[in-house]
């Protein structure tokens, strides 16, 4: 698996559940299999830059950016609940809306056309629901083209187990 070079925990807080994103230091280039925290890693087809934007970990290349968050989930809060509280508050404008299961996870993207692309690539969001936590991918494109390859990159998002359900 590669992971950051130097890495350390930044904490995450969400409605009072920690959670931590993997930081690096200085900035570092990642590929492959990427360790984003403990439990989530994301398979980059190719070599991209990373770095933290105060809770927010950036990884990116020419015409790609992604913005990766992890938030926690209540113990008493399902994943399906925590999903329904994402879907309810979803732009009015989003399309492409998908939500699939696999390997245990709940996956759920939709497409947005935003101001800050210009309006002419729509962005990819993709969210990832274990049952302690959730990760949250905002894929920026420059080229409708690379909206496959955004795809493939959330389809890739994987959970290891290294708590108790609750």
């Amino acid at each position: 698996m590669v992971g950051f070079a130097i890495s350390y925990l930044v904490p995450c807080i969400y409605a009072g559940v920690f959670t931590h994103m993997h930081n690096d230091i200085e900035s570092s280039t990642v590929s492959g299999t990427t360790a984003l925290t403990d439990e989530w890693t994301v398979t980059l087809p190719s070599a991209f830059q990373s770095k933290m934007e105060e809770e927010d970990l950036v990884i990116w290349k020419s015409g790609l950016t992604i913005w990766c968050s992890v938030w926690g989930i209540e113990p008493e809060e399902s994943r399906e609940e925590a999903l329904e509280w994402i879907a309810e508050e979803q732009a009015e404008k989003a399309f492409d809306v998908e939500q699939t299961e696999k390997e245990g996870l709940i996956f759920y993207r939709y497409r947005l056309f935003e101001e800050t692309n210009d309006y002419s690539v729509a962005s990819v969001y993709c969210f990832a629901f274990s049952h302690t936590n959730y990760i949250q991918l905002g894929i920026y494109v420059d080229d409708e083209a690379d909206v496959a390859l955004a795809l493939d990159i959330c389809e890739s998002l994987s959970f290891t187990n290294h708590t108790v359900f609750h």
